[in-house]
């Protein structure tokens, strides 16, 4: 029986120091595959899952918090806690550290934990700043994606968090081989000025990529990085589902969540 080749794209916070690209990604993928494998799910001989690696390009060191970050980060800060519904006062009310103040609100307001939620606004911000402010980091995590697809010949792509935005605009600059389906999962797609704004694909092509048959997107409801809400329809064309699914109650955002839900394994199921 032929297995359905998948290939992952992770999202924000997988550096791995000390490991090359290669082996970088090997790690990645038997993360992967223990969450998509999870017991009474596939049998392990009918996927065969790679990632794609690109963190290096990224970032060499693991941002601190987003005390680390700068201004320009800082206020990306700002714009995404607003999407989320952040007071005007509230950041306003702690003029030395807004971004900290917009942070320590969203955690509030989802009941996270602070400290965890400030270490991923740092994590997350910091490489998104990197990857749409400077271009040779951007294109050198585009090339290193094209080059996954080109050697793998995926029928599916999942993509996660930052990684739907790699998945997205390298479909749209790079030759490739047909894919089967795009699933986006935690996708920040849509989110106005931080990334949506931001893209290399002109606003009139921000459909379909080309040569993808089929795109579905998952998030969770309240996945604070899936903004805003409503799905990656509110920003694009030619998606074949934009779907929602409680992936966990308090970590709604993290990648095995996502490869274990009912919805992902839904869709891996009908598709093999």
């Amino acid at each position: 029986m032929t297995a359905l080749r998948v290939l992952g794209v992770h999202g924000v916070g997988n550096l791995q120091p000390g490991l090359e690209p290669p082996a970088a990604a090997e790690r990645l993928a038997g993360w992967w595959s223990r969450a998509l494998l999870k017991p009474g799910s596939f049998e392990p001989d009918r996927l065969d899952l790679t990632v794609a690696y690109y963190a290096h390009h990224l970032t060499k060191t693991v941002p601190q918090g987003q005390d680390d970050l700068d201004a320009a980060d800082q206020d990306e800060v700002l714009t995404w806690a607003t999407l989320l519904g952040l007071p005007g006062e509230t950041a306003q009310g702690q003029l030395a550290r807004p971004a900290r103040a917009a942070v320590d609100w969203v955690a509030r307001r989802f009941g996270l934990d602070t400290r965890l939620a400030r270490a991923f606004a740092g994590l997350f911000f910091k490489e998104v700043g990197a990857y749409f402010t400077r271009p040779e980091s951007r294109t050198s995590a585009l090339a290193d994606v094209a080059g996954a697809i080109a050697r793998t010949e995926p029928q599916v792509i999942i993509a996660h968090s930052l990684g739907s935005v790699v998945g997205y605009e390298t479909l749209w600059a790079h030759p490739h081989p047909p894919v089967d389906l795009l699933l986006t999962v935690g996708s920040p797609l849509a989110m106005p000025d931080v990334v949506y704004d931001r893209l290399q694909v002109r606003p009139a092509d921000r459909s379909r990529p080309p040569g993808v048959r089929r795109w579905i997107n998952v998030s969770d409801p309240g996945d604070i990085v899936a903004v805003p809400r409503g799905g990656v329809a509110r920003g694009f064309t030619g998606l074949d589902a934009d779907l929602t699914d409680a992936i966990h109650a308090f970590d709604f955002h993290r990648v095995a969540h996502y490869l274990s839900c009912g919805a992902t394994q839904g869709i891996l199921a009908a598709t093999l």
